[in-house]
Parts: structure tokens; sequence; C-alpha cells
């Protein structure tokens, strides 16, 4: 770690000048948690609207995309949540929560989770990283942040999705979050590509650093820790050392020293 902060962090830090995130609560700029809870709510109307035939081509395109995203994910329950807000909101004759919960074979309660998780996955879809409601503490959790939600960010839906929220205050929100996630994740991949070419030099890598970077790549992608370290043959406890250390170094890069 020394040689990393001292030499590769620094110069990827001082290359990048002027552009560096200055602080967590930097990446959600003036959007607080209560301009979430508004966005939310609006989209949450949307889809109860959506029988009345009011916006149903812009619905059915974001939950298509949803779809696409929910299809890609390593999580089971994901994909029952999908069909629970099928069943609850796109069908023509709605699906009650008790039938819903007998289809799937869930309780009741799971139902209400499955849908809320519904929304507020494409809540992100609609506005980015800003939909998370609540801005990291610390650099490496807001690195974490955006590696485990890595998939969600990169996904956001086209802007066609702008319509559903007609309220200038939820429009200019999600039109701000959209901007700034196309930003961060930009300036996050740069950080990534980066730091697995450091990881990989052929002069001075190491083992250690080497499954480092393919473990970021993998966690990336949304694979969980459990399965990496099946795949490596080792136990779950250096997997998430690797994935602490890969913050700490992320951070580095990412952010301005002594940002928080």
């Amino acid at each position: 770690m020394t040689y990393f902060y001292d030499y590769f962090a620094r110069q990827y830090r001082e290359g990048r000048n002027g552009s560096l995130i200055t602080a967590p609560a930097a990446m959600f700029g003036n959007i607080g948690p209560e301009d979430v809870r508004s966005c939310r709510l609006v989209l949450k109307n949307a889809y109860a609207n959506y029988r009345m035939g009011r916006n149903v081509e812009e619905l059915r395109r974001l939950i298509g995309e949803y779809r696409e995203y929910v299809s890609c994910c390593h999580d089971g329950q994901a994909k029952n949540g999908y069909n629970a807000f099928i069943y609850r909101y796109m069908l023509e004759i709605p699906v009650g929560s008790r039938a819903i919960a007998a289809k799937l074979g869930v309780t009741k309660e799971t139902v209400f989770n499955y849908v809320n998780r519904c929304f507020d996955e494409m809540l992100v879809l609609c506005m980015g990283v800003p939909a998370v409601g609540k801005p990291p503490g610390h650099r490496e959790d807001a690195v974490r942040m955006l590696v485990d939600g890595s998939t969600l960010f990169s996904s956001m839906a086209g802007d066609y999705v702008l319509c559903l929220f007609p309220g200038k205050r939820e429009r200019a929100a999600v039109e701000q979050g959209r901007r700034a996630t196309i930003r961060i994740m930009g300036q996050l991949g740069e950080a990534v590509e980066a730091y697995s070419g450091y990881c990989n030099d052929g002069y001075s890598s190491i083992d250690t650093d080497i499954r480092k970077a393919e473990i970021l790549r993998k966690c990336i992608a949304g694979i969980s820790p459990a399965a990496i370290a099946e795949e490596y043959g080792c136990c779950q406890s250096t997997v998430y050392a690797d994935i602490r250390e890969n913050e700490k170094r992320l951070a580095a890069m990412l952010f301005s020293i002594g940002g928080e």
C-alpha cells in the first residue's frame, strides 16, 4: 500500500487534477433524500395509473429495460421481484398481494418487499446514483456503493423517462442525477482500467495484486463473494480482504485527498 499511495495513486490523481471527486457527498450534488422520496412517489403513481392509459409506452419501455437488468442478475430473488411487479401493476386485471404470494410461494410481506425493491431499482434506472437516497459517509463506502451498483448505474434508461417526472422539482433532480451518474461511472471506469494495468504490470505485479484486479472485475459484474471464493478455492475472508483493499486503493484514485 505504501508504494501504491506514494507513487501510482499520486500520479493518477495528478494526471486528473481538477476532475477528481471532492467528497462522497459531492456525487449527489444538491439532491437530498426528500427529492428522492418525491421522485419515487411520482414513479409509483405513474405505474398505479398504468391501466388508465397514462404514459403507457414509456412505462413499458422502462419495465423492459428493468427486465434486461434483472435477466443479468445473479440474484434469484430479483426475478421473483420482477414477476411480482408484473402481476401487481402490468397485467390487464390486477392480481392481489395474497394471490401473488401464493403464485410465488412466498409470504405477503415478501411480495411487498419485492415490489418496493423494484421501485427502488427502477428509480436508479431513471435518475442514477442519487436514487440511493443518502450519500456514503466515507470514500471507501462510496467506492463500495459504486462497485456493488455498477450494473444498475451503467444501465440507466433513456431520456424518455423524463416525461414520467412532469413536476419541475422532480424533473430537475432526475436530470441532475443522470448527468452526475454518467460522469461518475466514467471516472470509475477509467480508474478501474488504470488499476487493472497497475495490478497486471509485467515488471512489478505480484500474484495477490493480479487476484485483486480479477476480483474487482467480478464484483463489478455482480458476482457474489461466496461464488468468487468457490471459483478461487479460497475462504470468503480472503475475498472480502481483497475487496476492502480494492476499495481503499480506488478511493485513493477517485477522490481528492482529505475529501470526506
